[in-house]
């Protein structure tokens, strides 16, 4: 079996069944398009029509619905999987889905990097059946038939349905005739049409729910729930199969007797077999003449205003050049002059244009520019973000994610998001400004004399004061905090000011301005005398910066207790997510984590990796999707290699981390103020896991925790996969897989307890 981190074309998961999920624009099958067949095919189609959802399948394959396709392709997914595990069990549903996940994550690699618009489609598409389309599919039917055995797949291709019955009358001991008599009765269908079944034709959807139909056929067997969980999924199998076309069900059998003779391509080499098969050999002396026009127009658009004839002499040619030639000419470079265009017209200040071209751009090299997509994308959706366009925006930030450029869940185009995205929008159309208000890139602040207070401050303590030409604001008693001592905070206050007040665009406020100054300066008492004042439920919550920091997440990193107590009398919500965790006590127990495992290297990994969410830092260095902030990171994270930088890394880490104690301080705190220890939330890797607070505590293996955790009412014997109800990772399994030596013994002292419940 292959391995997650090797990606080879033979992967051991579903596909898209047929040609027919692959558009006449398209020759690499959209996950929309693939989800849609899967779903028919595999019979499931009745049960979207029968919620009314038929349409959403039809509008999902054609991205009908521009800015929520990729939210519309997350819902029938969930609920196509959903409707697997309610038929066919916890096994298949897991199956399939991970199958799912990397065959949509390689049409989403393939479409990224491979550009097909000087492809022949017939040819393309004929090349791509048998180097993926083929392969994957026997291989799934290999992986499953390991994994979930039931039947002798080497001799079920000719009439799956029919060795799938015969399975059925051996298991239950109830005779094949009574089963297709019940069958018949159960459906409403004549015996012509059971006859076709056997005989290897296409079922359709008629057996759908596949779990009803099941139990009208074996109503008297005692098979358990695990046999008619196995059966139902290879029914389903049975009904794909056969919906097959002949000659690819064909096809698809020769490659599965013949997988141990065949080697294992991987993308990269299936990417270049279809080149050489599909690639118009005639528009090859074509494309040689126009790179380097396309180095030249690169190399001026540093000075787009003032190169800007020589630009335009060069996009005429190149449209001239498309307009004469071929469909496939045409394809390969219309988008091209729209994307270059739409750069110049950007540049110029000429916003209808500019929008109308990159919308041309982006339609006209959808799902077929290979790697020239991302940069279109990312500088159509900043151009949109930066001149105020929030629908373009949306329909671009879509794109990105059914592209795979963003990492799911979805993250929400609000206000902040479109902060982080303003900086790379001034950056590429400089000296434009963007519609947000956005700090400069950098600000430095030089005072002259020491903070005072003048009479117009009193007067109007809580009114927004311009600064840095208008591109931040603030209070004067933000400013106080920020600058000022105890004595001009209390002077504001007691003038009128509001440490409620906040600014629309970046969420900021006095409170958490004292929260950082605390926490950076280590000077804590401005923070002290405004947890007196009446800080509301909304403050104490409001997340800021694009960071979208909470006033509690800078208490725990603090890892002051005391400020987090305080906090959560104001009603600060402690299930509220707090960065990538899902709640304030997760946080706190992975800031434990990192002080207590401090060589542990899975935090650094995740932010290295790109898996943690981009700010405004990330995007001021040029990184403003996912894709991108791996190898930035990377970047900046290699200058630790010279001895001074990283002395100098080491003691900020220091000056920043709080210590052990404190943080299990933090801790207990949170349970004591009513934090779950037994909320469930995705393994931050990506496996199936669904860990607690309670589960990650025995990781942990502080003892001490862990006994807080399960005296406020976590439980250590809650599994990590959660469906498997015969699953025992439990906190004594976590805790012997990570070697936690004094909590596996505690743990043993409490199973005669378990054991007697």
């Amino acid at each position: 079996m292959l391995t997650d981190d090797t990606k080879l074309v033979r992967l051991e998961g579903a596909t898209s069944i047929t040609r027919m999920s692959m558009s006449r624009e398209n020759i690499i099958s959209t996950p929309g398009a693939a989800l849609r067949a899967l779903i028919t095919a595999s019979g499931f189609r009745p049960l979207f029509d029968s919620k009314g959802q038929g349409k959403d399948l039809d509008d999902l394959a054609l991205e009908k619905r521009p800015g929520s396709n990729f939210e519309l392709l997350q819902d029938c997914q969930a609920h196509w999987l959903r409707a697997i595990r309610e038929d066919c069990g916890a096994d298949w549903s897991n199956l399939v889905d991970s199958a799912w996940h990397r065959h949509s994550g390689l049409l989403r690699s393939f479409a990224r990097d491979t550009d097909t618009t000087g492809m022949i489609p017939k040819r393309a598409r004929e090349a791509l059946l048998r180097l993926l389309v083929i392969p994957e599919l026997s291989g799934f039917i290999r992986h499953a038939s390991t994994e979930l055995p039931l039947l002798d797949v080497n001799v079920w291709w000719e009439a799956p349905f029919e060795a799938w019955l015969q399975e059925a009358a051996r298991q239950s001991g109830l005779p094949d005739t009574l089963l297709l008599g019940r069958l018949a009765n159960h459906l409403d269908i004549d015996e012509r049409t059971l006859e076709r079944w056997q005989q290897g034709e296409s079922i359709g959807t008629k057996l759908w729910p596949y779990r009803g139909t099941v139990q009208a056929l074996l109503t008297e067997s005692t098979l358990t729930t695990r046999q008619l969980d196995r059966l139902t999924g290879w029914l389903v199998m049975a009904v794909a199969l056969q919906t097959v076309p002949a000659a690819l069900r064909d096809s698809i059998k020769r490659d599965f007797h013949m997988h141990r003779q065949l080697q294992l391509k991987s993308e990269q080499q299936v990417r270049d077999q279809l080149k050489r098969e599909a690639t118009d050999c005639s528009s090859l002396p074509l494309r040689d003449q126009v790179a380097p026009v396309l180095a030249d127009l690169d190399r001026m658009f540093a000075d787009a205003r003032g190169n800007q004839r020589q630009i335009r002499d060069r996009l005429d040619w190149l449209q001239a050049l498309y307009e004469r030639g071929s469909p496939l000419v045409r394809a390969a470079h219309e988008y091209l002059w729209s994307w270059l265009s739409a750069r110049l017209a950007a540049n110029l200040g000429e916003k209808d244009k500019a929008l109308e071209l990159y919308a041309a751009a982006c339609k006209q090299g959808w799902w077929r520019a290979g790697r020239n997509q991302h940069a279109i994308l990312r500088e159509a959706l900043c151009y949109a973000v930066g001149v105020g366009d929030k629908v373009g925006a949306r329909h671009y930030w879509d794109r990105c994610y059914l592209l795979g450029l963003n990492n799911p869940p979805q993250q929400e185009l609000d206000e902040q998001v479109l902060r982080r995205l303003s900086f790379e929008f001034e950056r590429l159309f400089a000296p434009q400004k963007a519609a947000q208000r956005i700090p400069p890139a950098m600000r430095v602040e030089m005072p002259d004399k020491p903070f005072s207070l003048s009479s117009t401050d009193l007067k109007t303590p809580n009114a927004l004061r311009k600064y840095a030409d208008g591109r931040v604001r603030y209070t004067p008693l933000m400013n106080a905090v920020l600058w000022g001592e105890l004595e001009h905070v209390k002077m504001l206050v007691q003038a009128g000011g509001d440490p409620n007040v906040f600014i629309p665009e970046s969420g900021e406020n006095a409170l958490i301005m004292a929260l950082r100054r605390a926490y950076e300066r280590k000077d804590p008492e401005i923070l002290q005398y405004l947890l007196t004042l009446d800080i509301s439920p909304e403050t104490a919550n409001r997340p800021a910066s694009t960071k979208r920091e909470t006033p509690l997440q800078i208490a725990m990193s603090m890892a002051d207790a005391v400020v987090v107590d305080r906090l959560i009398v104001l009603d600060a919500n402690v299930e509220q997510a707090c960065f990538t965790s899902p709640s304030a006590l997760v946080y706190a127990m992975a800031l434990l984590h990192d002080s207590i495992h401090v060589s542990d290297p899975a935090q650094l990994k995740a932010y290295l990796e790109g898996r943690v969410p981009a700010d405004a830092f990330d995007t001021k260095c040029g990184a403003i999707l996912d894709c991108e902030l791996s190898a930035q990171r990377q970047g900046w994270h290699a200058m630790l290699a010279e001895p001074r930088k990283k002395l100098i890394f080491e003691a900020v880490r220091k000056h920043f981390s709080g210590s052990a104690s404190a943080l299990r301080e933090v801790v207990t705190t949170l349970l004591a103020k009513g934090a779950d220890p037994n909320r469930r939330y995705a393994d931050f890797n990506g496996h199936r896991d669904r860990w607690t607070p309670t589960l990650f505590a025995a990781q942990l293996g502080d003892l001490d925790v862990l006994k807080a955790m399960i005296a406020a009412g976590g439980d250590p014997w809650a599994s990590l996969e959660e469906d498997d109800s015969l699953s025992e990772k439990n906190a004594l399994w976590v805790a012997v897989a990570y070697q936690r030596h004094t909590v596996v013994e505690h743990l043993l002292t409490l199973l005669p307890q378990r054991l007697s419940h």
